[in-house]
């Protein structure tokens, strides 16, 4: 195994990224195995690559719960986020209603970063963008390239639609975006959606999804005047 470039060699391995395994207390010579300091780069690496895979845009990448001022308007939002953010890959839908700038998103994409710590795929959607990105696919690319990027979004462990409502209310539009949210909802998918609109302003084949999912579902709405 090639040696690694460390400044501070690892104290198992002196940097060369693998050991002989002990057997029943005896070295083995003849045999090598990764080091854990490998093991935990690779590991590190891999969150690297998924956080990247979540295509967060560069003004939402550094938004976190420790940076989140947690103001006493929307303590029921954050304590709903953080308890989805706490329990990576238990089936939760997570609804934040308020206007601009009441920290939904900054909430949303937290929760995803959690996930994502704990190695479990999430994605980000600025969804007028997502149905763009599919467009695009389609046209360009033919609908193999369109069929991909729609069964991901429908697939990945953790969906963030980000400002539901804004898209445009065309028949193509609602019909996309409703098979994502059922396709996650048959097949017990979490999402997290983030909206400037009330419930009653949405697709009402989104919105009444979501009393199907009982106590999985958390519809908050934000008030911060």
């Amino acid at each position: 195994m090639e040696k690694l470039s460390n400044d501070n060699p690892c104290e198992y391995c002196s940097g060369m990224g693998s050991v002989h395994p002990v057997v029943s207390g005896n070295i083995q010579y003849d045999q090598s195995i990764p080091c854990v300091c490998v093991k935990e780069e690779l590991e590190e690496n891999r969150k690297v690559t998924m956080l990247k895979s979540c295509k967060f845009p560069p003004i939402v990448s550094e938004l976190t719960f420790e940076n989140f001022d947690n103001f006493t308007e929307v303590q029921s939002a954050y304590i709903a986020a953080k308890n989805m953010a706490d329990n990576p890959g238990d089936l939760a839908w997570l609804v934040l209603l308020g206007i601009n700038g009441v920290g939904k998103t900054h909430l949303a994409v937290a929760t995803c970063k959690a996930w994502v710590d704990a190695g479990i795929p999430a994605r980000y959607s600025f969804v007028p963008l997502l149905l763009d990105e599919l467009r695009e696919g389609f046209n360009r690319d033919g609908d193999g390239s369109y069929q991909n990027r729609f069964d991901y979004y429908c697939r990945v462990p953790l969906l963030l639609l980000d400002d539901l409502g804004m898209e445009s209310k065309t028949a193509w539009v609602q019909e996309k975006l409703e098979t994502i949210v059922d396709f996650r909802l048959m097949n017990k998918l979490s999402l997290i959606i983030t909206c400037n609109k009330s419930l009653d302003e949405l697709s009402p084949r989104i919105s009444s999804r979501l009393p199907r999912l009982n106590e999985k579902a958390h519809i908050i709405n934000i008030d911060a005047d």
